[in-house]
């Protein structure tokens, strides 16, 4: 005798619903009303798994369908897995923000650190005490890579367009625009900045990721027009420093400038020249989608700016 095993890929898992009804009703009729179907349809089911399991699984006995040998093998396990299957498909992981201890792990520039987490550990703080957020230094520009290939849940990205993706979901919490600053007294703006001066003059470029070029870049070269780049860095939040005792420009972020001209000698003018507003974004793996703790985070930045939510 040999035995054939059967895989659970070769089975119309539908058909063990119907083998499951039988076998505690004992009636075709009582069992197909159970899950909704015709006693003819129900009685074609019922072939089927009797030929693809070749064993009669039931047979009629004083007016009621009992089970054979195999049959009352199947549902002693069957019995069992199909709570347990049941309680998979609608279990949750409860989520308490006031009582969670949990951890959550975001990669950031310093902008987009600078722009949410002020407001973000406020409404933690306030809602959720027991909570922690690490925040680690972004090392690639997209977030793909940093959710795929890194034990993080989040990643603050800065983007200048909508980008779609099947496996990577994406909420804005801020838009804005920019301008350009140079020092305070800067003796080639004393008429303001014109784009022919904004053009001769030299400048800085923000690269958090060692890039050639930037926004401004991609802007003037629609024109046909390049910049005088003097000083290339990393760091939005620095580079405002990098300029007060030089004759550079710097364009970034408004909020920025605004508030960098509150702590040094810096003056604001309108860049001269179309540039398209960037956005601010939260970025998870659509794997981690139906967790409650991340939904947390999400719904919680959305509050934070409810106008910018997409």
């Amino acid at each position: 005798m040999y035995n054939i095993q059967m895989k659970l890929h070769q089975i119309d898992l539908n058909l063990l619903l119907l083998f499951d009804a039988l076998y505690r009703h004992r009636s075709v009729s009582a069992a197909a009303d159970e899950i909704s179907l015709s006693q003819s349809a129900f009685s074609h089911a019922l072939a089927r798994l009797r030929n693809r399991l070749d064993d009669e699984l039931f047979i009629r006995n004083n007016n009621l369908m009992q089970p054979t040998l195999k049959g009352e093998l199947i549902a002693d396990k069957l019995s069992r897995a199909l709570p347990l299957m049941q309680q998979a498909l609608n279990e949750t992981i409860e989520f308490d923000p006031t009582t969670s201890e949990l951890e959550f792990k975001f990669t950031a520039t310093d902008f987009t650190q600078f722009s949410l987490l002020p407001k973000l550990m406020a409404a933690v703080t306030q809602q959720a005490p027991g909570i922690k957020l690490t925040i680690l230094p972004a090392s690639n520009p997209s977030p793909a890579a940093q959710l795929e290939n890194a034990d993080i849940d989040f990643v603050l990205g800065f983007s200048h367009q909508l980008q779609q993706s099947k496996t990577i979901g994406r909420q804005t919490w801020y838009r804005g625009d920019y301008c350009t600053i140079a020092r305070t007294d800067h003796p080639a703006l004393q008429q303001g900045l014109s784009l022919d001066t904004f053009l001769k003059l030299p400048q800085v470029l923000i690269a958090p990721w060692g890039e050639k070029s930037g926004i401004v870049d991609s802007s003037l070269a629609k024109l046909g027009l390049k910049r005088k780049i003097a000083l290339q860095m990393p760091s939005v939040l620095a580079a405002p420093y990098s300029i007060i005792n030089t004759d550079m420009l710097l364009t970034v972020p408004r909020v920025v400038a605004e508030h960098c001209a509150q702590q040094i000698g810096i003056e604001i003018y309108e860049t001269p020249l179309s540039i398209e507003q960037y956005q601010l974004n939260i970025y998870w793996h659509k794997l981690n989608s139906a967790n409650a703790g991340q939904r947390w985070i999400c719904q919680t930045i959305e509050q934070l700016s409810p106008a910018c939510s997409q």
